[in-house]
């Protein structure tokens, strides 16, 4: 069987002298894992196409229960990621994300596109990376079956307070009051994730992060990104309940974040 997909390798393996093994997104096929043969050597044809965040459209044929990559075209090399350490950490720790969402015969369009997106945006240069980066998270948790209830306190109702917590793992808001009332504490997460399956993950956030949640939960697809905050401890707040919300999720968190908080 032979067949063109348009897609982006999200992930490049060596294997053996010569040959890669790729990860390639596609919009319809979801991930999928393509051998490249001699994909390591500079004379190879396959060499250009099959580079990490590229996307492109490549013509892949099925041999011995593998794909093999017969050719391609470029569609974006992203070349603009390479301008600085941290676009590379960024975009790396966003493909092991996507890698972790998707599997093979699994319809990912609009996650791919996100992340699209988010590459192009990252590349550009223009958009503070905390912001794309939370995109991203909080975007595909909620594509993904892990959307919280973000209407009110889950228990009076409430969005008014000054500060609201994200309980993480309960999926729901939870005021300033109804958690004094209810003697659990405030605590100030140090950490985006926790290792400890019945942790209590609490997430402080603003007026201001809790409507840039909401926006970037409920926003279509081609908007999601439209929209700003301006206050530096309010991107802090959606960087952390992002993070901690899609990590938490998972159960596991990623070397590639690890690197990407390393060079910032």
């Amino acid at each position: 069987m032979t067949f063109a997909t348009d897609g982006l390798i999200t992930r490049v393996i060596d294997v053996g002298a010569s040959d890669k093994l790729v990860n390639i997104i596609t919009h319809s096929r979801g991930r999928i894992g393509v051998m490249v043969k001699g994909g390591r050597s500079p004379n190879s044809k396959l060499t250009a196409i099959s580079q990490l965040f590229t996307y492109g459209n490549f013509e892949i044929y099925e041999k011995n229960s593998m794909y093999w990559l017969r050719g391609g075209s470029v569609t974006n090399s992203f070349y603009n990621l390479s301008t600085d350490v941290s676009k590379v950490a960024l975009a790396a720790y966003l493909c092991d994300l996507a890698n972790e969402l998707t599997d093979e015969d699994e319809e990912c369009d609009e996650l791919l596109r996100l992340l699209l997106n988010s590459l192009f945006l990252i590349g550009k240069g223009e958009k503070d990376q905390a912001i794309i980066k939370s995109v991203f998270e909080f975007r595909t948790a909620a594509n993904s079956g892990y959307l919280p209830e973000l209407s009110g306190c889950v228990y009076c109702g409430s969005d008014s307070a000054d500060q609201i917590y994200l309980d993480v793992m309960g999926g729901r808001l939870i005021c300033t009051d109804c958690l004094s009332k209810r003697g659990e504490k405030r605590p100030n997460i140090s950490k985006e994730f926790d290792d400890m399956p019945s942790a209590t993950v609490l997430c402080g956030i603003s007026p201001s992060t809790l409507a840039a949640l909401r926006y970037i939960a409920y926003a279509p697809a081609n908007k999601v990104f439209s929209f700003d905050l301006k206050d530096d401890s309010d991107i802090r707040d959606l960087s952390k309940a992002a993070e901690a919300y899609i990590l938490n999720h998972l159960g596991r968190s990623f070397d590639s974040l690890d690197f990407y908080k390393a060079v910032m």
